[in-house]
């Protein structure tokens, strides 16, 4: 058994001192804002990240908890960031938001209160299933572990969407819920919702459409007039989304939001209880104590961006995907999976191990996602991919591609930096 080096005879240090084994310690760290970083990054610019940090670091100390009573400014946060997203999402006027520590947070909350709606509206159901694509985010297998419902996920994408026709032949009289992406993780391609919502209301299953990836960047997408497919609620199957304040929403992590299409929906969702002695306790997450400093940094954004402000960053980022989507689809072996509508994506090759491919360009300082099914590499940009590194990576790419046809590059089966997320 390994010894204990750090909490025996622990004594304390001067900051100075603190600060430099912290530097030293960053020695080997990738600043989420560099432009190498085609990982989850979700930068603005410098001046938005300095709003962000400031607004968060005015309420550090604050706890989202006492919104109502120490922290007003914070209760007057939550209905603003929760306002605009919702309008983003185009939820009804009726419709009910909360804010949640992050993505995981609000995708867990939409089903616990599927389940809990399904508990009183269809007590027929004894062993509730939640319906899952072959992209869906991992979070909804472990929230549904933790919420006891059984997981019926199909194996499989039909171009890199889900396959509507399988998800309704998964159906059976247990099935409570189904998830679709907007766009999910993997291909960055969005899923069809359309049809989707039709077999949801066809068979009286709840809709949840996790846009906490695109609730940012679709909306202006389309407000550009760009090809984005229907997502929202204004499909009227959609009983509830997810959209993340600390993706492209460019909040400090973590905040996010649950959005349910009718307030009264949130009686499913809420938790209450007066058994101890210290008076009523309410929550509508699975959270207790929160900090405030995230949902300060989300409102913080939004004040200095303005609507127009995210419009422009992401015509930015998104025109810079197009450059990059073209580019990589015009080189020899390689192939982008589909046409993204936003600002992720992913692509492959017949021909070449992209695990080696992968490895190349991470060995010349780039940070990006691999995949496996296919073997494939997944980039997100954000506002500090510009022309000139576009161009860098091109050229890289083209030369880690030449090495690995060459043989001088080959795959190092780090497993540690697959899957990178």
């Amino acid at each position: 058994m390994a010894e204990r080096t750090f909490g025996d005879k622990l004594t304390g240090r001067s900051w100075a001192d603190v600060e430099n084994d912290i530097e030293a310690g960053r020695g080997g760290d990738i600043h989420w804002t560099s432009p190498l970083n085609f990982a989850a990054s979700y930068f603005a610019g410098d001046d938005v990240a300095a709003v962000a940090r400031e607004a968060f670091v005015k309420h550090i100390g604050d706890n989202v908890t006492h919104r109502y009573g120490l922290h007003p400014s914070v209760q007057r946060y939550e209905a603003d960031v929760l306002d605009f997203v919702m309008t983003l999402l185009n939820a009804p006027v009726d419709a009910r938001g909360t804010v949640s520590t992050g993505g995981s947070e609000s995708l867990f909350l939409a089903m616990r209160t599927a389940r809990e709606e399904a508990r009183k509206n269809r007590p027929d159901v004894r062993d509730p299933e939640i319906l899952l694509t072959h992209a869906t985010y991992p979070v909804f297998n472990k929230a549904a572990y933790a919420l006891g419902l059984t997981v019926v996920q199909v194996p499989h994408s039909l171009d890199y969407r889900a396959d509507v026709d399988a998800l309704e032949a998964c159906i059976t009289e247990n099935t409570i819920m189904m998830v679709g992406g907007a766009p999910p993780f993997p291909y960055g391609l969005v899923d069809p919702i359309p049809q989707m919502a039709a077999v949801a209301a066809r068979y009286g299953i709840w809709l949840h459409v996790d846009a906490c990836i695109g609730g940012f960047v679709l909306p202006f997408a389309e407000a550009m007039g760009r090809p984005v497919p229907m997502f929202d609620f204004r499909l009227p199957a959609v009983r509830s989304m997810s959209i993340d304040y600390h993706k492209y929403g460019y909040a400090v992590r973590g905040c996010s939001a649950v959005i349910l299409r009718d307030a009264s929906l949130g009686e499913f969702q809420s938790f209450s209880s007066s058994v101890w002695p210290a008076g009523r306790y309410d929550s509508d997450t699975v959270a207790g104590s929160r900090n405030a400093g995230p949902v300060a940094s989300a409102w913080a954004v939004m004040r200095y961006l303005g609507y127009d402000g995210y419009l422009e960053r992401m015509a930015m980022t998104l025109e810079a995907t197009d450059q990059i989507v073209a580019a990589i689809n015009g080189l020899d072996g390689l192939a982008v999976h589909g046409e993204p509508e936003g600002v992720h994506f992913s692509f492959g090759s017949d021909e070449l191990d992209m695990m080696a491919v992968g490895d190349g360009l991470m060995a010349k300082g780039w940070m990006l996602n691999l995949q496996t099914e296919p073997e494939s590499l997944l980039l997100m940009l954000s506002t500090q991919h510009d022309d000139a590194l576009i161009a860098r990576f091109v050229t890289e790419l083209i030369e880690v591609c030449e090495g690995v046809r060459a043989g001088t590059i080959s795959r190092q089966g780090n497993d540690d930096a697959y899957g990178i997320y």
